[in-house]
């Protein structure tokens, strides 16, 4: 899965970071091979079919398993995929005591693989289904009580919920930075993760309105020396998840995939070189490369730079004075951040300023932080008919639900829907992604009631 693919080297440097490997790296390092190899093999089985995938796992990767035990071990581990198999929306892989958990996910369903990793062997011992977690249910009455709890868990970050007109809960929890000891708050700044993809739409939509640009236009009217199989993809395609792009396009010489900085001709260079999923226009699959070669629309179309473009039109009008793209401050103080808990830290204290420049492998898609009241700002601008009117401004008043994140520490859940009842969650701590999960479906839920 290329969601996995994108996490996978980032992930198995955590978990030699929190300990599982007797060795001290850097988040620059490489992880152990054979940490490596043993995620991308369980991910790669249990995505297979037939016995025969399932036998090979077991002799490369469980050795010390005797032959009369594998018929039981290869029934064990079929039940295991038989239940598991299916959800291939959201993979995570997170450390444990023995080894790792594998957390897969789809429609609300998710269930945690548990691996254990003899370390000086080189091998997989045990690997078995977690029971389920108890669901989160979440009242009008215990709202409080639910993020009171969470909070004592490790969780830490601000909840905002309305309903009908009223505001329910309105809650910061938890240290926005336990080393300088600043608790979180309304202005605290966060990561936003993937959620510039929605000032993206903006530009590209304005752009349009403009006149400059037509969502029906194929990239190859903006970019020369397109490769053929591209040359059809349209700008609505690439808003729609409807290109064939992959997610992501960073390379295994990449120190890291969000991080490591490239320039805007190398990033659409590398795009035009990717292999398609699929046919452009016959199939829908989700893409952060598409929104960065929007952003790099937005540049060459618009005579400005991505960034430029956005905090003229959108981020300054809206009044977002606390929002901005990585290794800037824009006059904030580290207090003024929360710090991300991680699994994966650059710089002291994990903050946005202290990550570089916002690099082409993520422009468009990613790189920014923000603030409650800031993206509050921004839906009411894009929705005020200010700046973009009614035909460009509908895409952000329908019902919406957006979850997005970052390894090093930052989540961000966000729904409305056209009654004006809206929820907002951004945490910079949570010890417990499972949980976390399980609260995702449980604010998913209520927001649906």
């Amino acid at each position: 899965m290329t969601i996995f693919i994108k996490m996978v080297s980032r992930i198995l440097m955590a978990l030699a970071l929190v300990g599982i490997m007797t060795m001290n790296l850097s988040a620059q390092d490489e992880p152990p091979p054979f940490v490596r190899e043993s995620v991308r093999a369980v991910e790669t089985m249990l995505f297979q079919e037939g016995d025969a995938s399932i036998e090979n796992f077991i002799v490369q990767f469980m050795p010390g398993i005797k032959p009369a035990e594998r018929s039981v071990w290869q029934t064990r581990i079929k039940n295991i995929r038989d239940q598991v198999g299916a959800l291939r929306g959201d993979i995570s892989v997170e450390p444990s005591e023995k080894g790792f958990l594998m957390s897969l996910a789809a429609n609300g369903v998710e269930r945690v693989v548990a691996v254990t990793l003899d370390i000086e062997k080189k091998q997989i011992i045990h690997i078995q289904l977690e029971p389920p977690l108890q669901p989160i249910i979440l009242t009008n009455e215990n709202l409080m009580s639910v993020f009171e709890q969470l909070e004592k868990d490790g969780f830490a970050g601000l909840v905002y919920i309305k309903k009908k007109g009223t505001v329910l809960l309105r809650h910061t929890f938890g240290m926005g930075n336990e080393a300088l000891q600043t608790k979180n708050n309304e202005q605290t700044v966060f990561g936003i993760g993937s959620r510039p993809i929605d000032f993206t739409i903006a530009a590209i939509y304005l752009l349009d309105q403009q006149g400059k640009l037509k969502l029906s236009d194929p990239v190859s009217k903006y970019f020369e020396n397109v490769p053929e199989d591209k040359r059809t993809i349209r700008i609505d395609q690439l808003l729609t998840g409807q290109s064939g792009l992959p997610d992501f396009f960073h390379t295994e010489e990449d120190w890291d995939p969000d991080l490591q900085w490239i320039g805007r001709d190398e990033a659409v260079q590398r795009i035009m070189n990717q292999q398609l999923l699929f046919v452009p226009g016959t199939d829908q699959e989700h893409s952060h490369a598409a929104f960065v070669l929007l952003a790099a629309l937005v540049d060459k179309i618009s005579g400005m730079n991505y960034y430029d473009f956005i905090r003229k039109y959108f981020l300054d009008p809206a009044g977002m004075k606390r929002t901005g793209e990585y290794g800037e401050t824009r006059g904030l103080s580290v207090t003024d951040f929360a710090a991300g808990g991680g699994p994966m830290i650059f710089g002291l204290p994990n903050i946005p300023p202290n990550w570089g420049k916002t690099s082409w492998l993520i422009k468009g898609s990613g790189g920014m932080y923000s603030t409650f009241g800031d993206l509050q700002q921004f839906y009411t601008y894009v929705r005020s008919g200010k700046v973009l009117d009614e035909e460009h401004g509908k895409i952000f008043k329908r019902n919406s639900m957006n979850l997005d994140g970052s390894d090093q520490g930052f989540e961000l859940f966000s729904s409305f829907n056209t009654n004006g009842d809206e929820s907002w969650l951004f945490l910079n701590k949570l010890n417990n992604r499972r949980k976390f999960r399980v609260l995702v479906n449980a604010l998913k839920k209520f927001a649906e009631e």
